[in-house]
């Protein structure tokens, strides 16, 4: 069994500490950080979240956060993780292993996409498209009726408006909140044109530190395990031992092993700090890597 790293037993330590003063509190007016500028889904990810009593800083990628994060110069950040239509963001995914930060919590929102453009601009004036490729994904259906359109990969959808606006060139159209048309005064040209109307977008709020905030119901963990037969399967099985429901499982490809694979996994059911207590130990023993990030409440609709 591989040497476990100062993290992982760090990372165990911290969270018995954290259910020494657990119900933990938000503090008063937090300093927030997201990807994306005004109008983008982040923004209102993080005002929902914080109930607006936060002070908020907008950044340009998901990197940028975690870099801001661990300068100390923010408290939280708020970054999507999965979409209910394209699936997982991978980026959010490695930046969490690569930093090794933890999930305190998570918000859904409603992703509903515009066509937006400068005021005289139509659809026989456009040729290019701006947008994070999230935007075009969920897009794509929409997409496939101009295909003249050059869609262009832009760092966010808000940041996108933001930069059609200030070009004012109605041959620049972007993908986009209603939202972010009324801040940067663009026209839509077409509202709701993501495929799926269900549209969901889940964001996670990140902390270079655990903490355990009222009613947790939902763990995150990531882990690397032996490359040998059965060995997915051993760890599996330990859940329905637990009664857990496995809700989530992502693997990412570790950079600098060929075929070597890091595991996400979200999990709820009946978890107590006995559950925990006894279970991730028993997950850890198993697995070559474990990194534990987070115990959090789930999203409920208000």
């Amino acid at each position: 069994m591989a040497t476990k790293t100062n993290h992982e037993v760090n990372a165990l330590n911290a969270l018995k500490q954290a259910f020494l003063v657990y119900p933990q509190t938000i503090k008063k007016e937090p300093r927030v950080a997201y990807a994306g500028t005004r109008g983008s889904y982040g923004e209102e990810a993080s005002l929902a979240f914080f109930k607006q009593h936060c002070e908020l800083f907008p950044f340009k990628t998901f990197e940028d956060v975690f870099v801001a994060l661990s300068q100390g110069s923010i408290d939280y950040g708020v970054l999507p993780i999965e979409n209910s239509s394209t699936g997982s963001i991978a980026a959010v995914y490695d930046l969490l292993s690569r930093y090794q930060y933890y999930i305190v919590g998570e918000e859904e929102i409603k992703a509903r996409h515009c066509l937006l453009a400068p005021k005289g601009a139509s659809f026989e004036t456009i040729a290019e498209v701006y947008s994070h490729p999230q935007g075009f994904s969920q897009s794509q259906e929409f997409l496939n009726d101009y295909t003249r359109w050059k869609c262009i990969p832009y760092y966010n959808t808000a940041i996108a408006a933001a930069y059609v606006a200030e070009k004012s060139d109605p041959t620049m159209a972007a993908i986009a909140s209603k939202r972010a048309a009324e801040i940067y005064d663009l026209e839509v040209l077409a509202e709701n044109i993501n495929f799926s109307q269900t549209n969901v977008t889940r964001f996670v709020v990140i902390s270079r530190k655990i903490e355990l905030f009222k009613n947790p119901t939902r763990v995150s963990i990531a882990f690397r395990l032996p490359h040998r037969p059965g060995s997915l399967y051993e760890i599996i099985g330990i859940f329905s031992v637990f009664s857990l429901n496995l809700c989530k499982i992502e693997s990412r490809p570790l950079l600098k092993e060929n075929w070597e694979y890091l595991f996400f996994i979200d999990f709820t059911g009946n978890i107590s700090q006995n559950t925990l207590v006894n279970l991730l130990p028993i997950i850890e023993e198993k697995a070559e890597y474990f990194q534990f990030l987070g115990y959090y409440p789930q999203f409920e609709e208000k």
